[in-house]
């Protein structure tokens, strides 16, 4: 039975999401999630612990090549120390449209993702080794150093990776410290891809699988009205899984007619065709909506697959209103 839950977005006003997580805190949730691109998730993940004494903050997740490595370890540092070690460090490669397009990123750190997050890894645990001494030198083929300068703290920080395909979640299983699975996992694609290939990789790299955090986001929506439910999970799914990036998530869990259909409804400009677009499989496999009792029905599936539920409330075309009213029905319907 699952008992470890996080809430996500947050990336609202901060007056709002201060609210939100007070109520979180009270009721037990352990942990909040920020991301990166709209907002700042490290100015973010400052902002929350301030505001908190219990809960652990989590970017979900900041995007590699946006930042130098050593901004990276620098923020992580000051982020651990102020505190005291209630912070996640959670990184995703970008997608080279996302990043050639938004932000003029191109080149070696816009391609090859796998490899380049498993050196960025490396020199992350290297930079924030608590047992470091002197300069840190690395040569890789992304990311070379020849005088770094470590930045630790009294423990290590913890690393978690943003992870989909095969290549990328062997990346995870081997190097880093938890997963943080993207909300257009399938139940099937969790169970007979994620799961095991980082498990393997676990086993491979000689890890402990107790020192492995297996935590993802799930799009939930919880409401009486099970059409409305319905229609804020279905644009946000349709929304993330609009990028041939993942086409993995569409052929292994069958769903070769909706590939089709729910790109045609993204390219169409109108972000509401994607209601209709996503299928009552995609939804079924993918989300969890509908009144809070059924939500809390279909969550058990992931017992004995997931170690942390982020219950993550859909954004896209919901008014600000109504995305936090789901946030307070979330943390009514599993705070403690």
């Amino acid at each position: 039975m699952i008992t470890r839950f996080g809430i996500a977005p947050l990336t609202g006003p901060f007056v709002d999401d201060y609210r939100l997580i007070a109520a979180a805190e009270e009721a037990g949730f352990e942990s909040g999630w920020t991301n990166d691109g709209t907002v700042d998730g490290y100015v973010r993940l400052a902002a929350y612990t301030a505001h908190t004494k219990r809960m652990i903050f989590g970017t979900g997740a900041v995007i590699q090549p946006l930042r130098n490595p050593i901004t990276h370890v620098g923020a992580a540092r000051d982020l651990a120390e102020m505190s005291d070690g209630r912070v996640i460090i959670g990184v995703g490669s970008g997608v080279k449209g996302q990043l050639n397009t938004f932000y003029g990123i191109f080149g070696d750190q816009a391609e090859h993702p796998a490899p380049r997050m498993r050196e960025f890894v490396q020199l992350f645990k290297l930079l924030t080794d608590p047992d470091r001494q002197g300069p840190v030198t690395f040569e890789g083929r992304f990311f070379k150093l020849a005088a770094g300068r470590a930045r630790p703290w009294r423990q290590r920080i913890p690393i978690y990776v943003a992870a989909v395909n095969r290549h990328m979640l062997n990346v995870t299983g081997e190097l880093a410290d938890g997963l943080i699975g993207h909300p257009i996992y399938s139940y099937e694609y969790l169970k007979n891809v994620v799961v095991p290939t980082i498990t393997a990789a676990l086993d491979r790299a000689g890890r402990d699988r107790a020192s492995f955090d297996f935590s993802s986001y799930i799009l939930t929506s919880i409401n009486e009205d099970r059409d409305l439910a319905k229609r804020d999970v279905a644009i946000s799914l349709g929304f993330y899984l609009s990028p041939r990036a993942f086409d993995c998530i569409f052929d292994e869990s069958g769903w070769e007619e909706e590939k089709v259909t729910v790109r045609q409804a993204f390219r169409s400009g109108n972000l509401e065709n994607l209601a209709t677009a996503v299928s009552e499989r995609m939804l079924d496999s993918c989300t969890l909506y509908g009144t809070a009792d059924e939500v809390r029905a279909k969550l058990t599936r992931y017992d004995g697959l997931l170690d942390q539920v982020i219950l993550y409330s859909p954004g896209h075309l919901v008014p600000k209103e109504r995305q936090y009213a789901n946030f307070s029905r979330i943390v009514q319907t599993f705070g403690r």
